[in-house]
């Protein structure tokens, strides 16, 4: 029994060595970060994080270790630092300094139409129709002429057989393809010729658009119904032109001046139309456009000893003189009334959202009424700023959503010009899927260089407007769409700053 006071004493001793010891490190560390708090609160985030992530490092001592040393070199370092955004020391900060987040700043979203898209040089031809509740009939027709080459010799015993514009099937197709559709060809009466850029963007290039049209025949020269099976063995749909395809054989075979020069030729072939038939669609077909793609194959033999079967393979012209021409009714959706409205319908007319897709011309306008409120005040640091836009649940069950987004500004007429990122690209945001709940899906852009550059001059354009859409060279390639609604809200302008 004389022993036990000792024994207790040895416990009492291990047990403070071992407990108070590590709870007075403790202590002493957590005082020093609450000083810190107030001189380094960007410094104190960032250990912060480093420490959660110590937690999760590894079983071993080793790796918890450098990570303490890295927490400990940051806090000294940080200790007689200046940072690139503003000057931090004891000198300058006050102790009430803090680290705010705000994401309840009134974003006012509206739709845009753009008159005119590029559509031509996307090497994609789309035909059809299709019609839903929110973006109206959308119709859909593809222009292309044939490239002029020395088609060479056909002999004089050669018999012709067939011919037909071959299609290649794309996965870029919107609409019900359960059902058959029809595809028509006609010939143009008049020359595909691109417009000159110069006269309207100071560029010297040439395009078409959406809104071009060139005079064709109205009568088709062919039409095909078929089952679509973009994604079946089938990988093509073959439009039977066996009366055109005889005469330009002949010609070729006897050497006609029509098909002696890339002059003539286009004079002879001005170009085809391809459109919807009589069969009324309910979906619009990608198919690929390339000059290898797109092609007039004529068929024929020759009778020798055994029959020896031949194609002249005839491909598209440039690429730059492919366009697809997009006609769309909105007269019996919410934005019946965009272009009596200057193109633009606030999102309250639209039952509170606003709506983008590609093909069409249409964008998601968002202008920040109250960001100059944040200039009542001298006192604050704007250090990061974002824009999350969450698409409306059940809007993209049918149509997938952008992969990406892309982000312009724009002016009060709507003008727009990329915003670019620290890599002098396109700025973008991806597409977040959660795979859990999916109540988080979004497009989260870094617009920090935007909103620094707008305050700069202690003054926000209320007229100053970001506008979301495709990538400029997708915005006529594709028909995906994005609806946000403008009353929960699913757009928000997000702001850390440092108040003072």
């Amino acid at each position: 029994m004389r022993k036990k006071p000792a024994v207790i004493f040895n416990a009492f001793r291990i047990v403070a060595g071992k407990y108070l010891l590590k709870t007075a490190v403790c202590l002493l560390i957590c005082g020093f970060c609450i000083y810190l708090l107030c001189l380094h609160p960007v410094l104190v985030f960032i250990c912060i994080n480093l420490i959660r992530l110590m937690k999760g490092t590894g079983k071993g001592k080793k790796g918890r270790q450098i990570l303490l040393l890295i927490v400990l070199g940051i806090v000294l370092i940080g200790s007689c630092t200046k940072t690139n955004e503003f000057t931090i020391g004891t000198g300058f900060m006050m102790p009430e300094t803090r680290l705010e987040i705000v994401d309840t700043f009134r974003v006012d979203l509206s739709t845009i139409l753009v008159d005119s898209i590029i559509t031509s040089s996307k090497q994609i031809a789309y035909v059809g129709n299709y019609e839903d509740t929110i973006f109206g009939l959308i119709t859909s027709r593809s222009f292309f002429d044939l490239k002029y080459d020395i088609f060479g010799e056909i002999e004089e015993k050669a018999i012709y057989d067939s011919a037909a514009f071959i299609l290649n099937y794309t996965s870029k197709n919107i609409g019900d393809t359960l059902y058959p559709m029809s595809v028509s060809v006609h010939r143009m009466t008049e020359q595909i010729v691109p417009i000159n850029l110069e006269r309207i963007l100071y560029n010297a290039s040439t395009a078409l658009f959406n809104t071009s049209s060139f005079n064709y025949e109205p009568e088709p020269m062919s039409t095909v119904v078929f089952l679509p099976e973009p994604n079946g063995r089938d990988t093509a749909v073959y439009l039977n032109v066996n009366a055109f395809g005889e005469e330009l054989f002949s010609l070729i075979r006897s050497k006609d001046e029509r098909v002696s020069s890339e002059d003539f030729f286009r004079n002879y072939v001005k170009g085809f139309v391809l459109t919807s038939g009589s069969v009324v669609n309910n979906a619009i077909l990608g198919f690929a456009a390339g000059t290898e793609k797109l092609v007039l194959k004529i068929f024929y033999h020759i009778n020798r000893e055994e029959q020896e079967k031949k194609e002249l393979v005839i491909k598209m012209g440039d690429i730059g003189r492919q366009f697809n021409k997009v006609d769309f009714d909105l007269s019996r959706t919410p934005l019946a009334d965009i272009r009596e409205n200057r193109n633009e319908v606030p999102a309250k007319l639209t039952g509170n959202k606003a709506f983008m897709q590609g093909m069409t011309g249409l964008y998601v306008k968002c202008k920040f009424p109250t960001v100059q409120n944040l200039m009542a005040g001298d006192g604050w640091k704007v250090l990061k700023a974002e824009l999350v836009v969450e698409p409306e649940k059940f809007s993209y069950e049918k149509f997938p959503l952008p992969d990406s987004l892309y982000i312009y500004s724009g002016d009060k007429k709507n003008n727009m010009s990329m915003l670019r990122d620290g890599n002098n690209q396109h700025l973008k945001a991806l597409f977040e899927f959660d795979d859990y709940l999916h109540e988080n899906n979004r497009y989260t852009f870094d617009i920090t260089d935007f909103i620094l550059n707008e305050l700069s001059d202690s003054y926000f354009d209320p007229n100053q407007s970001l506008i979301l859409g495709l990538a400029s060279t997708k915005q006529g390639a594709r028909f995906q769409r994005l609806i946000v609604e403008g009353r929960r809200p699913p757009v928000k302008l997000k702001l850390y700053y440092l108040s003072y």
